[in-house]
């Protein structure tokens, strides 16, 4: 979602590959998990430890990536101390991010404070997104569930719980492929973003997770 919201190259040539960790990982000259923790910590702010130097990394590697969270971190602080953007804050699919302003009478640590609203503002324009890309997909799925029997159950974060009949499982295995392709393609068409969905076949649906 980042690479597509950013408009990233390097970060949408990674996500072509099975594992969008690996090439990061391969770029940065750390192991996957380092990598791992290092992408989610340029969406949430995290500056120190392991992740602030992997994140320092991310910055030479994947600079325009980077540039996107830090304007929208920007435009949080700005707001919260008062300063009026230059024009509204809009994830991708253009619905308007709230920003507002510290109260005249808050107390403690203001930089911490609006620091905080930094990071909301971060995290909320690759989120929010997310969530515009996801609502989509599951609407297409539901759709597609119809002729086989099928019916979504669970909508959770990034994922679908879906309940078919036995006989039409695995057609509603690739219709769910299907739609998350054809959701991309519009969603984020002229990205090149590769976007792709694990799917597990269980019996039991205490058995959805190892």
């Amino acid at each position: 979602m980042l690479a597509v919201v950013s408009g990233d190259p390097e970060l949408t040539r990674a996500t072509r590959q099975d594992d969008l960790y690996a090439p990061v990982a391969a770029r940065l000259g750390v192991d996957r998990p380092t990598a791992k923790v290092a992408v989610l910590a340029a969406m949430y702010g995290q500056t120190t430890g392991a992740a602030g130097q992997a994140l320092r990394q991310m910055r030479e590697t994947y600079g325009v990536a980077l540039a996107y969270l830090d304007a929208a971190d920007a435009a949080g602080r700005s707001a919260a101390l008062g300063a009026a953007p230059a024009a509204p804050l809009r994830t991708f699919g253009g619905r308007r991010i709230p920003l507002r302003a510290l109260p005249a009478d808050a107390d403690g640590d203001i930089g911490r404070a609006a620091a905080a609203y930094g990071r909301f503002a971060r995290n909320a324009v690759v989120q929010g997104a997310a969530a515009e890309l996801f609502k989509a997909w599951a609407v297409t799925v539901r759709q597609a569930l119809i002729p086989l029997g099928g019916t979504i159950v669970l909508c959770l974060h990034d994922e679908l719980l879906l309940q078919v009949p036995v006989p039409t499982a695995e057609a509603a295995v690739a219709a769910t492929h299907r739609a998350l392709d054809a959701t991309a393609a519009y969603w984020a068409a002229g990205s090149a973003v590769r976007f792709v969905a694990d799917i597990a076949v269980i019996s039991r649906w205490s058995d959805a997770k190892p």
